[in-house]
């Protein structure tokens, strides 16, 4: 039997906003919040391996009662929701900056249109400074992930494409 140091998981009521400079994963203790939710798992095994039964069914496996053995999976349950939140509040951080990625690129299809009117052809490759040059920009678009913006094509159509975040569809 392993012996685990007793784990004491209280529940995450609600996360707090993170800033764009913030590294989330520290902001929001992910490491700690999922090795608690590791632990508790492992506890839980544990505790289900010595647990006393009442009954064992006839192919031999054990049948535990979850109402009358509630207890045993509460600390499994807080760290469970804790780590459930954790990751939606990853999730729903990372869409900001894919939104704000799209954002950036719609800007660079209106530039590269208006490219395409002053120089009278197609534009074919995405030179940020030449767009800066003939005014279509103000100044050089950035992936607030640090992807590289590039025009790619697909069945003849041009899409532009972050490297971190993909392709912007319409």
């Amino acid at each position: 039997m392993t012996t685990y140091k007793p784990l004491v998981v209280n529940e995450i009521d609600e996360l707090e906003d993170v800033g764009d400079e913030d590294d989330i994963f520290e902001a929001l203790d992910f490491q700690g919040v999922h090795m608690a939710f590791q632990q508790s798992y492992l506890e839980l095994i544990d505790r289900i391996d010595n647990k006393e039964v009442d009954k064992k069914s006839p192919d031999g496996a054990i049948r535990i009662d979850i109402k009358r053995d509630a207890l045993l999976y509460e600390t499994y349950r807080k760290a469970q929701n804790n780590y459930s939140k954790v990751l939606k509040k990853v999730e729903e951080h990372e869409k900001d900056f894919k939104i704000k990625c799209f954002g950036r690129m719609r800007k660079l299809i209106l530039a590269v249109l208006y490219a395409d009117k002053k120089l009278g052809k197609r534009v074919t490759k995405f030179e940020s400074e030449k767009l800066i040059e003939i005014g279509a920009l103000d100044s050089i678009p950035v992936c607030p992930r640090g992807g590289e913006y590039s025009i790619i094509y697909k069945n003849g159509r041009r899409l532009f494409n972050c490297s971190i975040h993909g392709v912007l569809k319409n």
